[in-house]
């Protein structure tokens, strides 16, 4: 937090209080925000000012290019998205859907080819690359409910089932058919398991699931795939060939609580 205090102590030039007085209710700055008010700057005296303003602690740097001021900064998407392209997803996604309840200090930016992790007051920005898959997201740039549980099933590391598990529970009006359509391009194991988890919720929990999302699930069932890379026992099913090295009472810790 910066202090008005610490604003005054520092000595500003005519140039850059009359670009401070211009930027300083904004909350995320850039060369090209710079370029807009003040055209006939050159790009390298616009990077000195910002430069500067960060020296001298008017700003705050979050990437080489980006910065942002903290007494204005209220959504950090819109700055984890500002410092690389790409869209909002996997507990980032399901906590702006309302279907997790805690607080999500990793907030996780699906891009096309970056891969990074950068911390930032007291987020931590989870850059994942996801290539071709890299779609089916709001025109806010956060992924669309169904491409979230996808990218959650495909990305299962960075959380784990019982969360995705209850989110699925939670979620409301699912389209199936989008959701479905994220599978066709992902290897064939994905579809295996996540068959397997929601066959898994229909028979423990009664959740309404319908038999042809099942059969398309199904359909790509192949080679026998664990549902987590490790080496603790499990049970098979021989209807996903999937080997459950975690069990029910995990994949569903908030149904038997």
């Amino acid at each position: 937090y910066f202090s008005k205090n610490m604003h005054k102590n520092n000595y500003l030039s005519r140039t850059e209080q009359e670009i401070w007085g211009y930027i300083s209710s904004k909350d995320i700055i850039d060369n090209e925000l710079l370029k807009l008010i003040f055209p006939d700057l050159s790009q390298n005296n616009r990077n000195k000012i910002l430069h500067s303003l960060f020296k001298k602690g008017y700003l705050k740097r979050a990437s080489r290019d980006v910065y942002y001021n903290l007494n204005n900064l209220d959504d950090y998407y819109k700055l984890a998205l500002k410092i690389y392209p790409g869209y909002i997803g996997l507990t980032s996604a399901l906590k702006y859907y309302n279907l997790i309840e805690y607080e999500d200090f990793t907030i996780f930016i699906i891009t096309e080819k970056k891969y990074k992790t950068i911390s930032l007051e007291n987020y931590t920005l989870k850059y994942l690359p996801l290539k071709e898959l890299c779609t089916g997201f709001t025109g806010i740039r956060i992924s669309t409910v169904e491409k979230t549980l996808f990218d959650c099933f495909l990305k299962i590391k960075y959380l784990n089932y019982s969360i995705l598990t209850k989110a699925i529970y939670e979620a409301k009006d699912i389209n199936w058919d989008e959701f479905l359509k994220y599978f066709e391009k992902a290897p064939k194991s994905l579809s295996q398991k996540a068959g397997y988890i929601l066959n898994l919720m229909k028979k423990e929990t009664n959740y309404k699931v319908s038999n042809h999302i099942i059969k398309q699930l199904k359909s790509k069932v192949k080679c026998p795939v664990k549902l987590e890379n490790n080496s603790k026992p499990s049970i098979y099913s021989r209807e996903w060939k999937v080997q459950d090295n975690i069990g029910k009472k995990i994949i569903l810790a908030w149904w038997y609580q």
